[in-house]
């Protein structure tokens, strides 16, 4: 039976079309336009267009109800926020046969508020950053007046839908009161209440963890060594590292709070003033790094696949450690960053700031232990279609710079795993 997968733009869901394909399942890939990164794959059986998610949402769910009723569907993975808030309140219109591994609307919605998690990781001992809350009829003078600064500002709410369109929140830095108002007022005017937090200045971090009935089925822990941009955002090389039982233990304990059903990745920092792991946030779907768990022998589409088709399936907790996993655009975009935003740079990151040495990094031959993510020898067409859409883009981006106004210095890069 087939599986379909939303979002054929983005890299974990090419890692899903390899994964099951090369196990000769059959897999269906969406996206909102004709072509796609995973829809270019061998080892896509299909490609379809959908009315784009983001733009045209009521119309992009009833594709789903109606692609779910005419094919031979097994599975059905949402894989980006988006598609998965879209999705989660079809569950009980989908056919029977018909296995959509997410949590219910409501437990969903409370994953997916940063400041819910964070409420309930303090009861249960887990560390998280310092965060600040305005008190009621508290100006934000005032409020930003008490802050230590550098903070972070976050929205409560990652994605939200209003009105019919949907608001993207992102992640903001503030150094000073003028910076913390600027930022907090926008965010506010977008959504709930934003998050205000202390810095924390470290190593990402990250637990995948599958989890169906309440049983864990799999776990994996990695670290985060580039990102882009490079003061916080997406990883561009990052490593498997041996597991870490209790880390795994509390963020299933995290997990089983929401009672949440399917696969999900626990984001933390590791602090460099004292060492601790803080909670981060709650990725309630397949993560960005999928890849790199899939190369390090821990198949989680699979897997997953096995239990959503009622195969059991014992706990599995063995991979290989100090495995990596290089995005070469995207190191690429973190080299650029570093060259054309030292500012920026010098002022969030400053561990990176050194050009030279982000060419080194950049020139330098991965490990033996290290793949590359999206380009692949058995699979090559992915590779070249993400190079001649990265090149289109890279040489539309002065142009569009020109026209377009200045961007807030204050943004930051949100993180997807």
């Amino acid at each position: 039976m087939a599986v379909f997968v939303t979002d054929g733009d983005q890299r974990a869901t090419l890692a899903v079309v390899r994964s099951l394909g090369r196990a000769g399942i059959r897999v269906v890939v969406g996206h909102s336009a004709a072509r796609s990164l995973a829809g270019s794959s061998r080892y896509c059986a299909r490609g379809v267009c959908y009315p784009s998610p983001w733009e045209r949402p009521r119309e992009f769910q009833q594709f789903l109800r109606q692609e779910m009723h005419s094919g031979d569907y097994r599975l059905l993975l949402p894989m980006t926020d988006v598609t998965t808030l879209l999705a989660a309140p079809l569950q009980t219109e989908l056919p029977a046969s018909v296995c959509l591994p997410i949590g219910e609307e409501a437990c969903l919605r409370r994953v997916q508020d940063k400041a819910a998690v964070l409420q309930i990781a303090e009861t249960l001992g887990i560390a998280v950053p310092t965060t600040f809350t305005r008190q009621p009829g508290e100006s934000l003078a005032a409020f930003a007046a008490r802050l230590p600064f550098p903070v972070v500002i976050k929205p409560r709410f990652s994605r939200t839908l209003q009105n019919g369109g949907w608001v993207s929140g992102s992640v903001h830095y503030a150094q000073t009161a003028a910076e913390l108002q600027q930022a907090y007022a926008e965010m506010a005017a977008q959504g709930p209440a934003p998050l205000v937090q202390e810095k924390i200045e470290g190593e990402g971090r990250g637990v995948f963890l599958l989890v169906w009935n309440q049983e864990l089925k799999a776990a994996f822990c990695h670290r985060r060594l580039r990102e882009k941009p490079p003061w916080g955002g997406v990883s561009v090389l990052r490593e498997s590292l041996p597991l870490d039982e209790s880390l795994v233990e509390q963020s299933f304990a995290l997990l089983r709070a929401f009672e949440w059903n399917g696969p999900a990745m626990v984001e933390y920092k590791q602090d460099r003033r004292d060492g601790k792991l803080k909670l981060m946030e709650i990725n309630a779907r397949f993560w960005g790094s999928l890849q790199l768990a899939i190369d390090a022998g821990m198949d989680f589409p699979l897997l997953l696949y096995r239990l959503a088709t009622g195969e059991p399936v014992a706990p599995q907790f063995h991979y290989r450690p100090w495995v990596r996993s290089r995005w070469r655009l995207g190191e690429l975009d973190h080299l650029l960053a570093v060259f054309r935003n030292q500012e920026q740079v010098r002022r969030l990151a400053p561990a990176a700031a050194s050009r030279w040495r982000a060419l080194g990094n950049f020139l330098r031959p991965g490990t033996p232990n290290t793949r590359s993510e999206v380009l692949r020898w058995d699979d090559p067409a992915p590779g070249w279609f993400e190079l001649k859409l990265y090149l289109h883009e890279l040489f539309r981006r002065p142009a569009r710079a020109e026209l377009a106004p200045k961007p807030n210095v204050l943004a930051a890069g949100g993180s997807s795993g």
